[in-house]
């Protein structure tokens, strides 16, 4: 009876955030953030200024979406998990 063989590894998904962002991204100083089941309540304070989900919050990063404990960015195509 031949070994059993471990499966291989499942490939990453390409569309999965990746914690932080990049070193060339821009400057953000997030200080809190409220989620919200109802979209239009969620809310993410961003170097003292308060944005919603859609918005371009540094040069080139836009918040994708608002999450409890997290935000998910998108710079230069890919999208990024940045805790706060």
């Amino acid at each position: 009876m031949a070994p059993a063989q471990a499966a291989p590894a499942p490939a990453a998904d390409p569309a999965a955030p990746i914690a932080g962002l990049p070193a060339d991204a821009p400057k953000l100083a997030i200080s809190g953030g409220v989620y919200s089941a109802n979209v239009a309540q969620r809310m993410l304070i961003v170097n003292g200024q308060v944005f919603n989900e859609g918005s371009e919050i540094g040069a080139g990063v836009v918040l994708e979406e608002i999450k409890p404990k997290a935000a998910v960015l998108r710079f230069r195509g890919s999208r990024y998990t940045v805790a706060y």
